[in-house]
């Protein structure tokens, strides 16, 4: 067989690039620690390999998830706590109104320390988390969930949504409680009714509803489930009835449109009474300016408080407004009472997210541990192994590259004389 030079120079040089590169692959899997440094090197557990990091990644995002959203819970724990000590005190204030022998200037002195609970529990229901969202808005988080209208009159600027987040594959958790479920639908001692002024009013600045009072609830018991509308005409119409050309407003049922009350005079804040309820609308409305009084079997907490300010402050001491004002004081406790369970359940449901939190985030701990054991068993090197191999490689090269060095200096030549 012959063998030309060129295929010597060619097979020695070819044995030594694949000895050089072997020496370097050796060279690389030490200094980074694994064994795979690209798919070809091992197919199969390369696919693994990738399985596990994504696993692992994904593990990861689940434990911050959870910690985001345990904060979450905890503040909204830490707020529910404190609406709850709140309400307990506006409770006691309740039960001393109700003293027989308090006169009108002990009710107003009750009736101060009310309105600061008032606007502490509406900065409670507001509470914001670190991020800047509202805790008891819904979806909505970017808004105020509970605003002032005039006359501690509250409506709900939020929506029912509940947001949930993932923290496994298969369990999502709430990461917050719509203010509505809490707060606002809290079911009432009695029928009761809500206020609101129509979105289409034109007044500038809009003239305000109370919260109102049922000041006879046999009478308001007898008229429900009917809503009333207060609708406000043209002064001119007064004319037409021989009264002076001043504000005047008619109050119709809604269902049917039939007037109940025709060409009121309408002076601000003073009471305006239709089948056992009260309420005082101030400002200036607008011809065509409407307000609501919404029948209702539900009381809102932050109404059920501005109630009995209302009560404290305006209920004198007559037969008809003293029955009026028993009837308010145990409602308001039953009412607080239901506000409390509300209040209570949500902190027992908070209670149980924080468990569930907590024995999810051990799980993923201890499965990413098993998982980095095992991503170590396939891809980390066994640096005496590889430093063995690479003495030995680093062997083979120099020994090739001797050999080629005194092949390529074999020529007949040499051997002429």
């Amino acid at each position: 067989m012959r063998i030309s030079s060129i295929q010597t120079f060619t097979s020695g040089v070819t044995k030594i690039v694949d000895l050089t590169s072997q020496v370097g692959k050796t060279q690389s899997q030490i200094s980074s620690g694994t064994r795979i440094l690209q798919p070809s090197d091992d197919p199969v557990n390369a696919a693994k390999v990738l399985d596990l990091k994504q696993e692992l990644e994904s593990r990861a995002q689940y434990v911050k998830d959870i910690n985001l959203l345990e904060n979450r819970a905890k503040l909204e724990e830490a707020t529910l706590k404190s609406v709850n000590e709140s309400l307990i005190r506006v409770r006691e204030l309740t039960t001393q109104a109700g003293n027989g022998a308090l006169n009108l200037s002990d009710r107003q002195a009750i009736s101060a320390e009310v309105k600061q609970r008032l606007a502490e529990l509406k900065d409670l229901m507001n509470t914001k988390d670190t991020s800047g969202e509202y805790l008891f808005s819904g979806y909505k988080g970017k808004t105020e969930p509970f605003v002032d209208t005039g006359n501690n009159n509250f409506t709900f600027a939020g929506d029912e949504g509940q947001r949930r987040i993932k923290i496994s594959n298969t369990v999502s958790l709430a990461a917050s409680d719509s203010g509505k479920g809490l707060f606002i639908d809290v079911p009432s001692a009695q029928k009761t009714f809500r206020t609101l002024a129509s979105d289409t009013n034109t007044a500038v600045p809009p003239a305000n509803v109370s919260v109102g009072l049922v000041t006879d609830q046999a009478a308001y018991d007898e008229f429900y489930p009917e809503d009333i509308i207060i609708e406000f005409q043209q002064p001119s119409e007064m004319l037409a009835v021989g009264l002076p050309a001043t504000p005047n407003f008619n109050i119709v049922s809604k269902s049917d449109g039939r007037i109940l009350k025709e060409n009121q005079p309408f002076v601000s804040g003073r009471p305006i009474e239709i089948n056992g309820m009260q309420v005082q609308i101030e400002g200036s409305p607008n011809t065509g300016d409407t307000f609501l009084m919404e029948s209702s079997e539900t009381q809102g907490l932050l109404t059920t408080v501005s109630r009995l300010v209302a009560g404290l402050e305006r209920l004198g001491t007559s037969d008809v407004e003293s029955e009026a004002y028993t009837q308010l004081i145990s409602d308001t406790l039953t009412n607080l009472r239901s506000a409390e369970d509300n209040v209570l359940e949500t902190r027992a449901e908070i209670g149980a997210r924080l468990n569930t939190m907590e024995s999810t985030r051990n799980l993923h701990e201890n499965l990413t541990l098993v998982s980095k054991e095992l991503l170590s068993s396939i891809q980390d090197i066994d640096f005496a192994e590889a430093s063995s191999r690479l003495s030995f490689e680093s062997f083979v090269l120099q020994a090739a590259q001797q050999s080629y060095v005194k092949i390529a200096s074999l020529s007949l030549f040499n051997s002429l004389r």
